[in-house]
C-alpha cells in the first residue's frame, strides 16, 4: 500500500477520496474508497476496512468521532473499465455540523484528506475561479494589492505593433490597417484572442449570472471591487469592450476574427512578450458570434441601472451584426468557410477546420438560431421570431435528439426562448418535450443506477480535448431541468446530481486532486501543480506549484483527461506521445499527467502536453457555471427565469424604490416582496395584489439602512411559486457613498444617503489635487443617486471627493 504522511491523521491515503474543499451541511457527502486494478497505479493496492463500523469521520482538531459507518461495495466488486479501478462507497451524508473533518479507516489506520463543511465551503473557490479571468486580462497591468507579488506583471502588448495598433495579418506594412483592438482576455494558455470562442464563454458566464446573481459578490479583489456592481459584470465587461473594438474596427456592423501572432515564440511574463500581433478579418461566424453575445449581455447590461446604456448599445451592437450577417450569408443560407488559414495562431477560429463537425454551416446557423432568441427577447421584434420559429429544429442538439455536453449556450438560447411570453405555444412545448428526453446520459439515470464508481458519469467519447468542460456542461444539463422547469417531478435529484459531478473537480477522481491549479492556500492538498500556460510554462519561476519559485497563479481549471493522447482521433489527427504513458494508454478517467511540456527539443518532438492541460476561458467559465449552480442550490436560489421583466431597485430621496413587469397576470394571485442583508437570508417585506390586467408594479422601502440590501419577489400562483433574480441596493448613510460602473468611459452614478438635509459639495480631482471640476447641492433626507458626467476628462485616474458637514470621504475612479 502507497501512503504518505499529512495533517491531523498519521497517515493520509490517496485511496480515501473525499472533496478537499468540503460539503455543504445539507449536501449529499460520499467519499470514494478505490484499490487500483488497471492503469498507471495498477501496481499499487488498498483493502479498506470492509467490516461494520470500520469507517469514521472524525473531526480535524481532536480526532473526536462523530460518525460510524459501513462501506458498500460498487457494482459487486466490479472493476469499472472507465477508471481502472474497484471500489467502494461511505455515505456520511447526516454529519451536518460545520466544522473540519476527515474520513478514517480503522482496519488500516489511515484518514483521508481534510475538508469542510460549511454554508461558505466554496466561497474562496470561487473567488479564485473568477480570478483566473482577470490574469488573462490583456493590456492591463497585474499589480499589488489586486494580486500577490508573485503573479504581478505589467500591462501586456502596449508596444506600438501590438493590440493597440494591430494590422490586418495579410498588409502588415500597410499602416491603413492599424486598428486599436485591444483589451480582452488570453483565450487559453497562449495570448491570442479569438471572437467566436466567446460564444460559449460569454454565453455561458451571462446565463450563469441570470439564473443565480446573488451568488456573484463585489470582492473578489479586482480593481473594479467595491463599486456597487458584481464582479463578474465588472470582469465580462472587460472582455464585451475588446468585442466592441472588433465590431467598430470593421465599419461593416460585422467582426474582426480574431487577434494574435504569426509563430510559436511567445515569451513568459506576457508584459515581456514584444511579437507583433496582427488580426484576422471579418467572417460570417465572427458575426454571429457578436451578435449572440451582444444580445444576451445587453439584456443583462440593460438590468443593471447603473450600466443600462450601455446595456442599450450593446443590443443595437447586435442587430447591426445581425443585418450584416444575413447580408453577407444571403439571408443565412450560405456561411464563409475558409477565413482563418492558420497564419495567425494558434487556433483555427472561423468554425470550419476538421476539427468541427458537422459541417460548418450547421454550427453558423446554430449561431444564427441563439442570436434570434435572444435579440427577441431583448427586442420583441418579429423578424428574430420569425427567425428562430422557422429554424429552431435546425439546431443540432433539436435535430439530433442530443441535449450533449458541446453546445449548451445554444441549449440554454433555446429553454429560454421557450419560456418567453407571446411565442408560438407549439414552438415552446417541442422544446421542451425535445430537453425532456434527455436525463439518462449525464444525468439522473446515470446517477440513480450508479454507472460511475466516481458519481459523476460521462460516456468514454467525452474524455477527449477539453474534458473538464463537458463534464461541467454535462452536470450543469441538470440545473438547467431545473431553471427552466423541464421536469418538476425530479429539481432534487437533478440537484443532488449536478452537485455530485462538482465533487469529481474537487478530489474524488482516480487521480484524487483538485482540477485547478495551485489551490493549496485555499483548501487542496492535491491539486495541478503544472499547467500549460505560456506564462507559466517549462522552465519559467512559474512553472510548477511545488517546486518553482513562485508557482503558476491560482484557480486555473485544466483541460482534463484525454483518453485520445497520442492515439488518432475521431478526425484521423495525432497528438501526443505513445512513450509518455501516463497519459497515454490509460482508462480514460486516467488519461492525465500533470506536466507542461510542449516541444522537446531533446527529441525535436512535441509532447503536446496542451492536450490535458492547457486551461482556457470557456472551460473556466463551465466550471464556474457549476460551481454557481450548486452555492445557488444550496441558499435556495435556483431562479426560475420567466414570468418577471424590468425588475430594478433603484436609491431614491422616499427610500428603494422596487419597480418590475410581469408577462401576464392569469392566475396569478399576489407578489411577496421579500429582503435580505447577506443575499441569503430573506424575509418577507410586504405582499403586493395584483391588478387585473396590470403588468406594472412598483413599491418604496421606506425602512432602508446603511448597508447592501438584497430584494427579490415572489408571484405567487395556485399550484407553484415563481422567484425573481436578486437585485442589490448598496448605500451609505451619514455622508459615505459609492462610486459605479468603476471604471468607466463616460460618466458614473453617486449613490449615497443622508440622515438629514445637509449641503454637500461633489469635487473631481486628479492626482496633483487639483479641482478639474464641482458641483454643490441641497440633498434631502434618504437615499440619493446622482448622475456625473466625465465626458470633458480625458482618460486617467481621479478622485471623486464629498465635501460634508463631518468628513471629506472620497474615493478613487478610473476613466478608461
Amino acid at each position: 500500500m502507497h501512503s504518505i504522511a499529512f495533517a491531523a491523521p498519521g497517515t493520509t491515503s490517496p485511496y480515501i477520496k473525499v472533496d478537499q474543499f468540503g460539503y455543504f451541511p445539507k449536501s449529499k457527502k460520499v467519499a470514494v474508497v478505490v484499490d487500483p486494478q488497471w492503469g498507471y497505479n495498477a501496481a499499487e493496492s488498498f483493502s479498506p476496512g470492509t467490516g461494520a463500523n470500520q469507517y469514521q469521520v472524525r473531526r480535524w482538531s481532536d480526532d473526536a468521532v462523530v460518525f460510524s459507518g459501513t462501506l458498500a461495495i460498487w457494482n459487486g466488486g466490479a472493476t469499472q473499465a472507465q477508471s481502472g479501478d474497484r471500489g467502494w462507497w461511505f455515505d456520511f451524508s447526516t454529519v451536518e455540523a460545520a466544522g473540519s473533518y476527515y474520513i478514517y479507516d480503522v482496519a488500516n489506520n489511515v484518514g483521508s484528506y481534510r475538508f469542510e463543511i460549511s454554508n461558505n465551503v466554496y466561497d474562496e473557490v470561487m473567488k479564485q475561479a473568477m480570478r483566473m479571468f482577470y490574469y488573462q486580462r490583456i493590456n492591463f497591468a497585474k499589480a499589488v494589492p489586486y494580486t500577490d507579488a508573485k503573479w504581478a506583471d505589467g500591462a501586456a502588448f502596449e508596444r506600438s505593433n501590438q493590440d493597440k495598433h494591430a494590422r490586418l495579418y495579410t498588409a502588415k506594412m500597410d499602416a491603413t490597417t492599424e486598428r486599436d483592438l485591444s483589451g480582452g482576455w488570453f483565450d487559453a494558455g497562449d495570448y491570442n484572442k479569438y471572437t467566436t470562442f466567446t460564444f460559449r464563454t460569454l454565453c455561458s458566464l451571462l446565463e450563469t449570472y441570470r439564473i443565480q446573481p446573488a451568488v456573484f459578490t463585489d470582492n473578489y479583489n479586482i480593481p473594479e471591487s467595491g463599486n456597487g456592481i458584481p464582479d463578474i459584470i465588472d470582469e465580462i465587461k472587460w472582455e464585451l469592450d475588446w468585442l466592441k473594438r472588433m465590431q467598430d474596427g470593421t465599419g461593416t456592423g460585422g467582426l474582426f476574427l480574431k487577434v494574435g501572432v504569426d509563430n510559436y515564440n511567445s515569451k513568459s511574463p506576457p508584459s515581456t512578450d514584444d511579437n507583433p500581433r496582427y488580426y484576422v478579418g471579418e467572417c460570417t461566424s465572427s458575426t454571429l458570434t457578436g451578435s449572440a453575445v451582444f444580445a444576451i449581455a445587453g439584456i443583462v447590461y440593460k438590468g443593471i441601472p447603473s450600466l443600462s446604456a450601455y446595456g442599450t448599445d450593446l443590443i443595437n451592437r447586435a442587430k447591426s451584426a445581425w443585418a450584416r450577417a444575413k447580408l453577407t450569408t444571403s439571408s443565412f443560407t450560405s456561411f464563409q468557410a475558409n477565413c482563418d488559414d492558420g497564419t495567425i495562431k494558434s487556433g483555427d477560429a472561423d468554425l470550419c477546420s476538421p476539427y468541427y463537425t458537422p459541417a460548418c454551416d450547421k454550427l453558423q446557423l446554430d449561431l444564427a438560431i441563439t442570436a434570434a432568441a435572444y435579440l427577441y427577447e431583448a427586442t420583441g421584434d418579429a423578424e428574430y421570431k420569425t427567425f428562430f420559429e422557422t429554424h429552431y429544429t435546425d439546431a443540432q442538439c433539436y435535430a439530433g435528439w442530443y441535449w450533449g455536453p458541446y453546445d449548451n449556450s445554444v441549449q440554454q438560447a433555446m429553454l429560454r426562448y421557450a419560456r418567453l411570453s407571446g411565442v408560438n405555444a407549439t414552438v415552446s412545448a417541442n422544446i421542451l418535450e425535445r430537453k425532456s428526453y434527455n436525463k439518462s446520459v449525464l444525468s439522473i439515470t446515470d446517477y440513480t443506477n450508479k454507472t460511475d464508481l466516481y458519481r459523476s458519469h460521462m460516456p468514454d467519447n467525452e474524455y477527449n480535448w477539453g474534458s473538464c468542460e463537458f463534464k461541467a456542461n454535462g452536470a450543469i444539463h441538470n440545473y438547467d431541468n431545473v431553471t427552466f422547469n423541464v421536469d418538476p417531478t425530479n429539481h432534487n435529484l437533478y440537484k443532488e446530481t449536478g452537485e455530485s459531478y462538482l465533487h469529481w473537480y474537487h478530489g474524488v477522481n482516480p487521480m484524487g486532486i483538485v482540477m485547478l491549479s495551485n489551490m493549496y492556500a485555499y483548501g487542496a492538498e492535491a491539486c495541478a501543480n503544472e499547467i500549460y500556460h505560456v506564462w507559466f510554462g517549462e522552465g519559467t519561476l512559474w512553472d510548477n506549484a511545488k517546486t518553482s519559485s513562485k508557482g503558476p497563479a491560482p484557480g486555473y481549471l485544466i483541460g482534463g483527461p484525454n483518453k485520445n493522447y497520442g492515439q488518432y482521433d475521431a478526425y484521423g489527427n495525432k497528438y501526443g506521445l505513445t512513450t509518455i504513458s501516463p497519459p497515454y494508454n490509460q482508462p480514460p478517467q486516467k488519461s492525465y499527467y500533470d506536466w507542461n511540456t510542449s516541444w522537446n527539443n531533446t527529441i525535436l518532438e512535441d509532447e503536446a502536453s496542451w492536450a490535458i492541460n492547457e486551461p482556457s476561458i470557456y472551460g473556466q467559465s463551465a466550471y464556474v457555471g457549476l460551481l454557481a449552480r450548486v452555492i445557488a442550490s444550496h441558499a435556495g436560489e435556483i431562479v426560475l427565469p420567466l414570468h418577471f421583466k424590468n425588475f430594478t431597485v433603484l436609491a431614491t430621496a422616499a427610500g428603494a424604490q422596487l419597480t418590475w413587469m410581469v408577462d401576464e397576470t392569469v392566475n396569478l394571485q399576489h407578489f411577496i416582496l421579500e429582503r435580505s442583508f447577506d443575499g441569503k437570508i430573506f424575509s418577507p417585506l410586504s405582499q403586493v395584489p395584483v391588478q387585473a390586467n396590470h403588468l406594472a408594479y412598483t413599491f418604496i422601502d421606506k425602512d432602508v439602512k446603511a448597508q447592501t440590501v438584497y430584494y427579490r419577489i415572489k408571484a405567487i400562483y395556485p399550484a407553484e411559486e415563481v422567484v425573481s433574480a436578486l437585485r442589490k441596493l448598496t448605500v451609505k448613510a451619514d455622508y459615505g457613498f459609492t462610486v459605479s460602473p468603476n471604471p468607466t468611459t463616460s460618466s458614473v452614478w453617486i449613490n449615497g444617503g443622508v440622515l438629514e438635509e445637509t449641503a454637500l459639495l461633489l469635487e473631481i480631482i486628479d492626482a496633483k489635487g487639483s479641482v478639474l471640476q464641482k458641483e454643490k447641492w441641497v440633498q434631502a433626507k434618504g437615499l440619493f443617486s446622482k448622475y456625473v458626467s466625465l465626458d470633458k476628462l480625458p482618460a486617467g485616474t481621479y478622485w471623486i471627493r464629498l465635501q460634508t458637514p463631518t468628513g471629506i470621504p472620497t474615493q478613487k475612479i478610473v476613466k478608461l
